[in-house]
């Protein structure tokens, strides 16, 4: 059954969007596209899409498999998948922003920001915009994300914010632990201090001007033709299936609710590389690829850090129910690597797959 459900994948492999060759582009071409079929097959991955950029080109957008089994529409380059934890990235660089036009401090007290919540634990006095973004408030994570709510009102982030009665699982600025909460209370800072919604500004500060077109963090905007299934595989029987919950609630935007695809997602890395390339330090990227605390050289502000095949690099995993992602730059190359997956299983694909193409590039 299994190899007759990823026959039906290949037959429907996309390759509507490659860009236009290059002399002795080709053979590359063919080999990262061999390393993608070869895991897609090894770990039943129903549609997958990857992006991988270089300076201010494009080396290569492919988008392979389904979008739902049940279907089997394809999935193209601009197919549209929940991107999970990559979305803390563009919360970070929203944060960036507003601190770049002097509406916050990274050293401003959140209690100074946001006065009109309450708290359990004097010690929450002292947490600060940096501490929550580079996940040293102190702050626990999110134990259930409750998507089969999927809140859609604007008044869902400030609803979920006021109902809080923030405690501390450890004083702030002491230990790191990640926490999709401190990135929730990010996007009501920046809900509070750009005078519109968390949703509103990223899509005209951030998505719009990096050509992040039909992206957004509101799915329920997201157009019927290029949404994705999430997929998920059952413990005993081993089958897999499409799950009947889209990962969506809006009160969790700021830390999972990105929608987006991998052409849309070059744009933002090419971007990204050109800041870094322009301005370093002095830029808004800069800053939030370095490491940030030194509690652990792992950490960032939004970006995650680690090694692979001997380079540095600044990225972001993402998972939630039924899709898994996975960002990576490579600024010492000028590279950067994109995978979006409409499944929650066997994740370590991610890595085999652009790791294995970073090697290769």
């Amino acid at each position: 059954m299994k190899t007759s459900f990823f026959f039906l994948l290949l037959l429907s492999f996309n390759l509507t969007a490659q860009p236009d060759k290059k002399p002795g582009q080709h053979s590359l071409e063919q080999q990262i596209d061999s390393i993608i079929t070869h895991y897609q097959e090894v770990y039943e991955i129903p549609g997958l899409s990857v992006g991988v950029v270089q300076a201010d080109a494009v080396l290569f957008n492919r988008a392979y498999g389904v979008k739902n089994i049940h279907t089997n529409d394809p999935v193209s380059t601009g197919s549209i998948f929940h991107a999970a934890s990559v979305s803390k990235l563009f919360t970070a660089q929203a944060i960036m922003l507003l601190s770049r036009d002097g509406k916050l401090h990274l050293e401003d007290r959140v209690v100074d920001l946001l006065p009109e919540l309450t708290y359990a634990d004097e010690a929450f006095e002292q947490v600060t915009v940096k501490q929550l973004l580079n996940h040293t408030a102190g702050l626990p994570d999110v134990n259930n994300y409750h998507w089969h709510r999927n809140n859609e009102e604007d008044i869902s982030l400030a609803r979920y914010m006021l109902s809080q009665k923030f405690k501390l699982d450890h004083a702030p600025g002491t230990a790191f632990r990640y926490s999709n909460l401190a990135y929730d209370l990010l996007g009501y800072i920046i809900a509070r201090h750009s005078g519109t919604s968390f949703e509103d500004y990223i899509k005209a500060n951030i998505l719009l001007p990096n050509q992040m077109i039909e992206s957004d963090f509101r799915y329920f905007l997201i157009a019927d033709s290029l949404r994705v299934s999430p997929h998920s595989e059952r413990r005993i029987l081993g089958n897999i299936y499409p799950r009947s919950v889209y990962p969506y609630t809006r009160e969790h935007a700021a830390s999972s609710t990105l929608n987006t695809s991998t052409t849309e997602l070059n744009h933002w890395m090419v971007a990204v590389l050109r800041d870094l390339r322009t301005h370093g330090e002095e830029g808004v990227f800069g800053p939030m690829i370095e490491s940030s605390t030194s509690l652990t050289p792992h950490i960032g502000l939004g970006f995650q850090r680690f090694e692979v095949a001997g380079f540095q690099v600044a990225g972001h995993y993402g998972g939630d129910r039924g899709f898994r992602s996975y960002l990576l730059l490579v600024p010492e190359k000028n590279l950067g690597l994109i995978l979006l997956a409409n499944c929650d299983y066997n994740e370590d694909f991610r890595q085999d797959i652009l790791h294995n193409i970073l090697r290769l590039l």
